[in-house]
């Protein structure tokens, strides 16, 4: 009979198969698309953009190293090696963002005191706190890529942060897999109140990127309400899969998005048993 060790280390196969056929994938955006952005918009969007791609490219060395000793002491050797491409598709959204800024003439930014908080905040504690600062940025992720898509008419920009919420959906599930694991041996009040601080985080860092943001989200159809609304949903639905077991947590989401996850999942799979045939062949 399979242990809890052996489920969890075949989660994490699974999630590196995932994103390593993510990965190869090609790669679908307009790049040779000539719309450009108007005055106006790059005006709205243009300090906004520049946030955002310098926190999707952190490096996470440190999350990394975390996650070594993790999967060392849980043995399972495939931990790490999710998490670390986990970590480059994210430095692919910022590869992607700079490409887009470059095209339209907008600089890079090299530092932004946001950004330094956040990475302050990963270097306190240990793997949870790192992943659930993590989750934090990727909730507040998905309304502001939506709000980015839809404050201009480029069809290049709108293609990249449709790409980037497609990743996001399956990154959200797989951090909640993550800690899932990670809390599982916690008492139910204390695991309640690690959920009430962390919203709390989130409702502060909400108010933070609304400030710093608000312009691009309100471009893009958001009202306050209904941002705070839609990131809070969102924890809310992560939050009630964390403690339920990596493979609920990995597909606590909507019906079309685990059947796409489940497809690539499958075609992945079958792909690698191909190559192993052959291998042995």
């Amino acid at each position: 009979m399979p242990t809890s060790t052996d489920s969890s280390a075949s989660e994490s196969a699974s999630w590196r198969r995932y994103f390593l056929g993510r990965a190869a994938a090609a790669d679908p955006l307009p790049w040779n698309d000539p719309t450009a952005l108007t005055r106006e918009e790059a005006q709205c969007i243009q300090s906004s953009i520049q946030q955002f791609q310098l926190g999707e490219g952190a490096r996470g060395g440190r999350l990394l190293k975390r996650g070594q000793d993790f999967a060392s002491a849980s043995a399972d050797p495939h931990f790490v090696d999710a998490l670390a491409l986990f970590v480059k598709e994210e430095q692919r959204h910022s590869a992607y963002l700079l490409r887009f800024m470059q095209r339209e003439s907008i600089p890079a930014a090299s530092s932004h005191w946001v950004d330094t908080i956040f990475r302050r905040l990963r270097v306190l504690g240990g793997l949870e706190l790192s992943l659930r600062v993590l989750l934090s940025a990727e909730i507040i992720a998905i309304p502001y890529y939506r709000a980015l898509g839809a404050a201009t008419r480029s069809p290049l920009l709108q293609a990249i942060c449709d790409r980037i919420l497609e990743d996001e959906a399956a990154h959200l599930r797989f951090q909640a897999s993550m800690l899932s694991r990670i809390s599982a041996h916690r008492s139910f009040f204390a695991d309640r109140i690690v959920s009430g601080m962390h919203r709390l985080f989130l409702l502060i860092t909400c108010l933070v990127v609304w400030l710093e943001h608000g312009r691009v989200l309100r471009a893009g159809g958001y009202a306050p309400g209904g941002y705070l609304a839609e990131a809070f949903w969102e924890f809310s639905r992560l939050e009630n899969a964390i403690g339920r077991g990596p493979l609920l947590a990995s597909i606590a989401a909507e019906p079309q998005a685990v059947q796409k996850c489940q497809e690539e999942h499958a075609a992945i799979v079958q792909r690698d048993d191909s190559v192993m045939v052959k291998s042995r062949d």
